[in-house]
This record gives C-alpha cells, sequence and structure tokens, in this order.
C-alpha cells in the first residue's frame, strides 16, 4: 500500500510537470527587452509555460543560435539576420513573421548642447552585427553626412550600450529607435525624429528555431498577434498588422 501511495504521487507530479513541458526559451533583440518581456509574461500566465529570456544583439543571437546554443524563438530587429538564419537552416522559414516597427530618432544628453551631427565629436552608433548601426548608416548616407562625421562615430554592441553612453556623455549624440527613447526620456533629450525614407523599414520579426519547441513558438507567435496596437504604442512600436 505504501509503494503503491508513493507511485501514485509521483505520477501525479510527473502529469502535473509534463502540463507545464519544458521552459520556452525567447531569444530576443535586446531593442524588444521591455514590450517582450511584458508579452512573455502575459503568455506565461495564460498557458503556464515557464518562458526564460536572453536578449542581446540580432546578429550576435543568430550566431549564437546557428552554432548550437538552445532556443525556441528568435526575435529580431532585422531581416537580414532572420534570412541569414534561415539559410543556415536554423530557423524555419515558414515561421518568419514581422510583427512590429518603430523609428530611428537622434538623442542627446539631457543637459548637452549639441543638436547637430556635424557638430558632433563623438557619435555613437551601433556596430555591424547590431541592425541600429545599419539603420544609422542609412541615414547618414542619405542625409549625405557620412562622410563629414565617419571618424567620430563610436559603435556599440547594442541598442542599450549606445543609450548608456549619451547619457553618461560619453557621447554628444545617438541614433536609437524611438522604442528605447521612451524607456530613457528622462534621462536623454530627443533632438530629432529621422524620417522613414531615410532609412530600410525598421521591423522586427519573430521565427521559430529548428529542434526546439515549435509549437509553444507558434502559440507565442499567435498571441503576439493578439496584443492591442495600444499596448505596442505603449512601448514605441507600431504593430504590423496580419504580419503583412
Amino acid at each position: 500500500m505504501v509503494l503503491r501511495f508513493y507511485f501514485t504521487i509521483l505520477t501525479l507530479l510527473f502529469l502535473s510537470t509534463a502540463a507545464y513541458g519544458k521552459e520556452l526559451l525567447i531569444s530576443a533583440a535586446m531593442g524588444t527587452k521591455e514590450f517582450v518581456k511584458t508579452v512573455g509574461k502575459e503568455f506565461q500566465e495564460k498557458t503556464g509555460k515557464r518562458v526564460v529570456f536572453n536578449f542581446s544583439s540580432s546578429g550576435r543571437l543568430i550566431n549564437q543560435i546557428v552554432q548550437g546554443a538552445p532556443s525556441d524563438i528568435y526575435i529580431s530587429a532585422s531581416k537580414f539576420w532572420v534570412d541569414y538564419g534561415v539559410k543556415r537552416k536554423a530557423l524555419d522559414g515558414k515561421t518568419v513573421k514581422p510583427f512590429a516597427e518603430t523609428s530611428l530618432v537622434l538623442i542627446a544628453p539631457k543637459n548637452g548642447k549639441v543638436k547637430e551631427l556635424t557638430e558632433a565629436d563623438r557619435i555613437a552608433v551601433g556596430n555591424r552585427l547590431a541592425p541600429v548601426g545599419k539603420y544609422a548608416v542609412q541615414t547618414l548616407k542619405s542625409l549625405g553626412v557620412y562622410k563629414k562625421v565617419k571618424e567620430k562615430l563610436v559603435y556599440s554592441p547594442n541598442v542599450r550600450q549606445i543609450t548608456v553612453w549619451v547619457m553618461t556623455g560619453n557621447a554628444d549624440l545617438g541614433l536609437i529607435y524611438y522604442s528605447d527613447y521612451l524607456k530613457f526620456k528622462d534621462k536623454v533629450k530627443l533632438i530629432k525624429v529621422f524620417p522613414d525614407n531615410l532609412h530600410a523599414p525598421i521591423r522586427f520579426y519573430v521565427a521559430c528555431v529548428k529542434g526546439g519547441n515549435e509549437s509553444e513558438c507558434r502559440a507565442f507567435e499567435k498571441f503576439l498577434s493578439t496584443v492591442p496596437q495600444s499596448e505596442y504604442k505603449k512601448f514605441g512600436f507600431k504593430k504590423v498588422e496580419n504580419g503583412s
């Protein structure tokens, strides 16, 4: 009877654990951190699936995944890195969807005096692995000032570091996403919002990692589509309707 009792308890514990399943690991671009954490927690509360996050630059994350790092969902700030992941057979191309977009802005320290790119001594931008760097270079070239400021550029691995450099006065200006500016609007100054026609569309993509938990990934993708536009706007994004 005692053995049967313990066997019953162990069976119930196993079934309870199985109901939750393994963790859902989301590898997401640093620029989406607050939004993705909020949505991820809502998804966790609704489904009982424990959600774990890994935030870094889009390029660094996909390289980790390509090299075999465990992940179920990849969220990128660039179609380039998504395509790279699909080409390397790390991502399932059928699951790739754009879900949000934002703008590129110019920021300065709260008490900074520099307002023009050509007047700055140090301009913080993303490096070649960070999509925000690509959009920054495109914008500078479209404005016709890239050659003039090229030697003044300091490169960061992600948006968050750019903001910190500007916030602390280690850079006179910085080019970041509007969604990131909102997180630090009390600590940095907004100089301008660049027109969207100066750079490629700043879109964020979600995709399922091959070998990961595809069913839960697709469930999360579907959940993203149910998040209201007002929630996206709160974090500085615009929802891409129907993944179009």
